[in-house]
């Protein structure tokens, strides 16, 4: 039985329509060695694959990005793969080419470099399927905000930035299962990997003047851990509790619920959310069911997994009184007062104007929950628990701000030729 279209497929469909009614296609840019201009091949067999990885070796480092469609499922389905170098770009057609050893064994090897834009998702079928995470890798959004570009930037406004060129958008939503895919599309996927050498090589550039090479290597190291990928509890619990905390029971149901419909979801091959709905899962939690029929019956809640799956569900219900609760960030009372939210606001104004005098995306470094519980913490002479800007690059963002909050340098900042700080004693 057909699968039910869901709002963000439909979208997808209008949005694929909506982008060919226009048969423009934007220039390449010419003149930049690292661009190549050169019609994409399209690689549609096994044989061809093995012979694009040879090209890839040779080149030492190339370009990686994938298109795919994740709404209706719940693993994403890659529906085409681009690479390139300096000289090609080829799009590889998983529908057609299934052995895809060669390219993930390349991809894993840290003797290359490869190079994407917000490859996170990309590389989620590699670390599941081949059971490696990949290696070497140089994200250019990750990057950008490295050097004080806002983050996350998009590859269209890096390449009109960097290398003023106009490309005229990305078919983000199109049909990419579709075959024969349309030149537009051919043109746009290639596109996608077509400018990232000659960013990288400005980036790269910039990153050293700054003496930042070290950070976005600590930094990609993070995007490609095999813990980034994969169902997180915390992160799921955190994302549906919003900025409420539930009462102890309630929070042990939503943590067992969560757990039980994301494996319900794997089995099933559907997104978690069109398995149970978040408004549903939080009800159940609030006020558990003692049948699958009055599970059924709640407004919202799929019949066909109240049926299947109800008296899993109850027990999960059960089962929740045995786990350890999450911890989710609770406001500290004095957030409340309000010289103490006047000052916390000034802060958190005054550090994104640091970062920017400094080349950084605020965004990048921290979080405004995260920047508040620091300065909390720095505030109270603590150190505050678990937070990312206690160790690596972020730490080195933070102790002239630090040294700054205690009273022990000042910060400076001018505009000149352009907006800069900096910290004296």
């Amino acid at each position: 039985m057909a699968k039910k279209r869901t709002h963000r497929s439909n979208y997808r469909q209008q949005s694929h329509q909506e982008s060919h009614a226009n048969g423009e296609i934007t220039p390449v840019l010419q003149g930049n060695p690292h661009v190549p201009t050169d019609e994409a091949q399209w690689i549609d067999t096994n044989e061809g694959i093995v012979r694009i990885c040879e090209e890839l070796k040779a080149s030492k480092i190339f370009t990686y990005d994938t298109e795919f469609i994740g709404e209706d499922s719940y693993f994403a389905k890659t529906c085409l793969i681009q690479v390139g170098t300096s000289k090609m770009i080829a799009l590889i057609d998983p529908l057609a080419a299934h052995d895809l050893t060669p390219l993930y064994e390349l991809l894993c090897d840290p003797a290359y470099t490869k190079i994407v834009h917000a490859g996170k998702q990309d590389f989620e079928p590699i670390t599941r399927l081949f059971g490696k995470p990949p290696a070497n890798v140089f994200d250019t959004q990750l990057a950008a905000g490295l050097i004080g570009f806002p983050w996350p930037i998009s590859l269209t406004k890096l390449i009109e930035a960097l290398l003023h060129h106009d490309v005229g958008g990305h078919f983000t939503l199109t049909q990419w299962d579709t075959r024969p895919l349309t030149k537009r599309q051919l043109f746009y996927a290639a596109d996608d990997v077509r400018y990232l050498l000659a960013i990288h090589d400005i980036i790269q550039k910039k990153l050293d003047s700054l003496g930042r090479l070290e950070w976005i290597v600590e930094e990609c190291l993070s995007l490609t851990s095999p813990s980034a990928f994969g169902f997180d509890l915390q992160t799921s619990t955190k994302r549906i509790c919003k900025n409420k905390t539930p009462r102890k029971k309630e929070l042990l149901r939503i943590q067992s619920l969560l757990t039980l419909r994301d494996s319900i979801a794997q089995q099933q091959n559907e997104p978690p959310r069109s398995v149970i709905p978040d408004d549903c899962l939080i009800a159940v939690a609030r006020k558990p069911a003692d049948t699958p029929d009055q599970l059924a019956s709640m407004k919202g809640f799929p019949k066909n997994i109240a049926m299947k799956y109800g008296k899993k569900i109850l027990q999960s219900i059960v089962d929740a009184q045995d786990l350890s609760p999450i911890t989710l960030r609770k406001p500290n009372s004095i957030e409340k007062e309000a010289s103490t939210r006047q000052e916390l606001d000034g802060l958190w104004s005054l550090f994104c104007a640091w970062c920017v005098g400094n080349e950084l995306s605020s965004n990048l470094v921290a979080s405004r929950a995260t920047f508040t519980d620091w300065c909390l913490a720095v505030r109270s002479d603590t150190q505050p628990p678990n937070s990312p800007l206690t160790s690596g690059w972020r730490s080195q963002v933070m102790q002239p701000f630090s040294a700054f909050m205690q009273g022990k340098e000042e910060l400076k900042f001018s505009r000149a030729t352009s907006f800069t700080a900096e910290a004296k004693k």
